[in-house]
């Protein structure tokens, strides 16, 4: 049998002098060091100096997580007040009919004047394109349609327009409306490809005395592409201009707005409205214009010929949707516009969705907001797209009816930290991502003349401010 360690004499002296202490008796060397022990004192009636006066290093007497905490407080507050003074600070604005200065940045690049071609802008061969049949009423019994869609896009991105084509395009080919790709001269590495390409859909609009670059397609495209259909007598009563990373629901536009915007009386299609946007109202601040926000909006004939008429006057290279507004200011012209609901057109949010691999909201979505995912059957022109998988992801919402209803809902998941934290400065009202671009406009921008609002001297919104369709009738 194994022999019992002995205990360690050091454990025994320790434990000795635990029992005299519990017993209010200690030895002579701790009876001394208690006594020696000086009553505790503040820095006060001290000699010794307080911390914040000690020599380098003061890290060493100063704990790391107090440095954590303090430079993270004071992240925070330099982020308060910057943010409280970009948004408490007045803005100067521009006077009555005169234009704000412009400095347009695309993609970081100053622009005040359009650049030189690159290459040759040579004339686009024939194609579809150019028949009569394509763009203009040739018989009775295949009437043109009243409307027309255009979607801006770089000869480049043949992907992204076949994946318009088999989506909302196809989806819709029943709702009277002409569908149209527009691209500039695509120049003579692309010009073949692009011949092929409108030989076998023939839905394209080839601008070819533009040169295809990012500065062209963010300033003047639109504005051209009025003034090629006027040349040519491609008379519509409505023409839309929308981005390649919107999902556009041409149903529903149809039903909501188009039709109930057109009379029939004479036997054909005729607006009942005249100069007048249809859009989402959105107020640049950097810039000081109000304009129709420029990923989705539609304009109505005698709109076109007067935007077309004024960039003659007036030349303006500015970004696409401002040049709207920029125009309207130096012609002294007034112009109505009926509203986007921020439900209608948004800027599409992964994280607002509810986490079961559908575009669907959370519960606890914004549905105003200027980013949000889609909610209830109101959208119409869902943005920011630029990804396949999201625009797929959208267009499982909708069906050849508009939005669909019939949809089977997985269990919600929590939202992203991000969203959280959104949400949290919302109720705190220290942020306006959760706002709708019409909350956003400043009070001094509008006016009141005649029983009709007025933004910026230039827009008539009817009735009330907010200027949706049903708040215009009588």
């Amino acid at each position: 049998m194994p022999s019992r360690p002995r205990p360690s004499p050091l454990l025994d002296e320790a434990a000795a002098t635990f029992a005299s202490a519990s017993a209010g008796q200690l030895s002579p060397d701790l009876d001394a060091m208690v006594a020696m022990r000086a009553p505790a004192r503040s820095w006060l009636s001290t000699s010794r100096p307080p911390w914040f006066m000690y020599p380098y290093p003061v890290s060493r007497q100063t704990p790391k997580r107090f440095f954590r905490i303090a430079i993270a407080c004071l992240l925070v507050t330099i982020g308060l007040v910057v943010h409280l003074t970009r948004v408490l600070q007045p803005r100067p604005h521009h006077a009555p009919f005169e234009t704000p200065e412009s400095e347009l940045i695309v993609h970081g690049t100053r622009v005040s004047l359009l650049p030189e071609p690159l290459y040759p802008l040579e004339p686009f061969p024939d194609s579809p394109m150019h028949t009569p049949s394509s763009l203009s009423q040739t018989a009775d019994e295949n009437p043109r349609p009243p409307w027309l869609v255009t979607v801006i896009s770089p000869a480049t991105d043949a992907a992204r327009r076949m994946l318009i084509r088999s989506t909302w395009m196809r989806l819709y080919r029943d709702v009277p409306f002409a569908a149209r790709f527009v691209i500039s001269n695509p120049g003579p590495q692309w010009t073949e490809n692009i011949r092929i390409e409108n030989r076998t859909f023939g839905d394209m609009i080839v601008l070819d005395h533009l040169q295809e670059d990012d500065i062209t397609a963010n300033t003047i495209k639109t504005i051209e592409l009025y003034k090629w259909l006027i040349e040519r007598g491609h008379r519509y009563e409505f023409v839309s201009k929308m981005d390649t990373d919107l999902w556009f629901n041409a149903r529903g536009f149809w039903d909501r707005y188009i039709s109930q915007l057109l009379s029939n009386d004479t036997g054909t299609p005729t607006a009942t409205v005249d100069r007048t946007f249809i859009g989402e109202l959105y107020y640049s601040a950097n810039y000081d214009l109000v304009f129709p926000h420029g990923a989705m909006y539609t304009a109505t004939w005698d709109m076109v010929e007067l935007i077309a008429g004024l960039q003659d006057r007036f030349n303006v290279v500015t970004g696409e949707d401002m040049a709207v507004a920029m125009l309207m200011l130096k012609g002294r012209q007034v112009g109505n516009l009926i509203n986007f609901k921020g439900t209608e057109k948004f800027d599409y949010d992964d994280g607002d969705s509810r986490g079961d691999g559908t575009a669907w909201a959370r519960s606890g979505t914004h549905p105003n907001a200027t980013r949000h995912a889609v909610y209830g059957t109101d959208a119409l022109a869902v943005h920011e797209l630029k990804d396949e998988r999201m625009f797929l992801k959208v267009a499982d919402c909708f069906d050849e009816n508009g939005v669909r209803q019939d949809d089977e809902l997985g269990p919600e998941q929590s939202p992203p930290l991000y969203v959280l934290w959104w949400d949290f400065l919302h109720r705190m009202n220290l942020t306006n991502r959760w706002k709708s671009r019409f909350e956003r406009i400043p009070d001094f921008l509008w006016s009141y003349d005649n029983g009709t609002w007025v933004c910026d001297g230039i827009w008539r919104l009817g009735r009330t401010r907010t200027g949706y369709l049903e708040e215009r009738s009588p």
